[in-house]
């Protein structure tokens, strides 16, 4: 008869205390409360007609059309080559996830854990109306736990394990898999606003954007910059492919693993508007990560993407 885990089974515990807290400061924060923070996007019609703007405009339209050109161009040349080959076919890995149950259910919770503390200290400043940037709290938080989930993910599962190779030819290899997903996620963004928009479903904003948009400039938009571009990949690829991700894999096929991580990941962001895309990227990320069993691909990819969306961001931002 197998001995129960009872250190596992307190941490799964704890964890799901974790989860439900959070779930019941979110419920718990008035709305009121945050329309401060939040915006409309208006253009300023004098920049969208002056010179200097109207040519960056152009440049960048310029800019974003070729690279689709030539993703669509890797596409078809990907189609081509593998029109009768199986895509979901992988190789045999015989390297496993060094965690225990005990040692899972243990980082599980820690990680939760730091999102609660995130959550808490959100709702102390606005409950008790403390006399603190709420912005640049909230950044301040984001990058702490960032940067604890990367260390804690390091530590668990070992550089050894996560196999992180990084050269030019990784990452020329990274930039063409991208280009080559790009029109199709393109594609998923027309199709999901179309229909949320025929369905009437409320739309929500990714809070990365709404504070890349609100932060005039200066320390918090440089902080934020580094998390959106480097930080956020780097912790969320570590923690959802590799980790969940491959705690999954353990048991299950990569569809199941990759849809139900990619589902996570994409609630975690907390964006209607974005849902279906988020899962879409999601599930792409858990593909090449499956394929080249090498965590600095999907990275360098997620971070590619952030980047591009970084530069509309930018040309969005000066306009208004």
């Amino acid at each position: 008869m197998q001995k129960p885990n009872t250190k596992r089974n307190i941490f799964i515990l704890l964890s799901i205390l974790c989860l439900l807290l959070i779930i019941s400061i979110q419920q718990s924060i008035p709305q009121e409360a945050l329309k401060h923070y939040q915006f409309t996007i208006a253009f300023d019609r004098n920049k969208l007609t002056s010179s200097p703007y109207l040519f960056l405009i152009v440049l960048l339209i310029a800019g974003y059309s070729i690279i689709i050109f030539l993703g669509f161009f890797n596409l078809i040349n990907f189609l081509i080559h593998n029109f009768k080959k199986s895509l979901f076919t992988f190789e045999r890995r015989n390297k496993s996830l060094p965690l225990s149950q005990e040692g899972s259910s243990q980082l599980i919770f820690f990680i939760l854990f730091l999102v609660f503390l995130i959550y808490f200290l959100q709702w102390l400043v606005i409950i008790f109306k403390l006399k603190i940037n709420l912005i640049g709290a909230v950044l301040f938080f984001n990058l702490i736990v960032e940067i604890s989930v990367i260390l804690l993910i390091i530590k668990y599962l070992k550089t050894s394990y996560l196999d992180f190779r990084l050269n030019i030819n990784r990452v020329v290899d990274t930039a063409k898999k991208y280009l080559t997903v790009l029109p199709v996620l393109v594609g998923i963004i027309f199709v999901n606003s179309f229909v949320l928009e025929k369905l009437g479903i409320e739309t929500t904003n990714n809070p990365a954007i709404e504070l890349f948009l609100k932060i005039k400039g200066g320390f918090l938009f440089s902080i934020l910059m580094l998390q959106i571009v480097f930080f956020g990949p780097l912790a969320e690829e570590l923690l959802f492919r590799g980790f969940i991700y491959k705690l999954l894999r353990k048991k299950c096929s990569f569809l199941v693993s990759a849809i139900s991580s990619s589902l996570l990941f994409a609630a975690l962001h907390r964006s209607s508007q974005d849902a279906f895309p988020l899962v879409v990227l999601a599930i792409i990320l858990c593909y090449v990560y499956e394929k080249t069993n090498n965590i600095a691909t999907p990275i360098l990819f997620h971070i590619m993407h952030n980047s591009l969306n970084v530069s509309f961001l930018l040309l969005v931002k000066i306009l208004t």
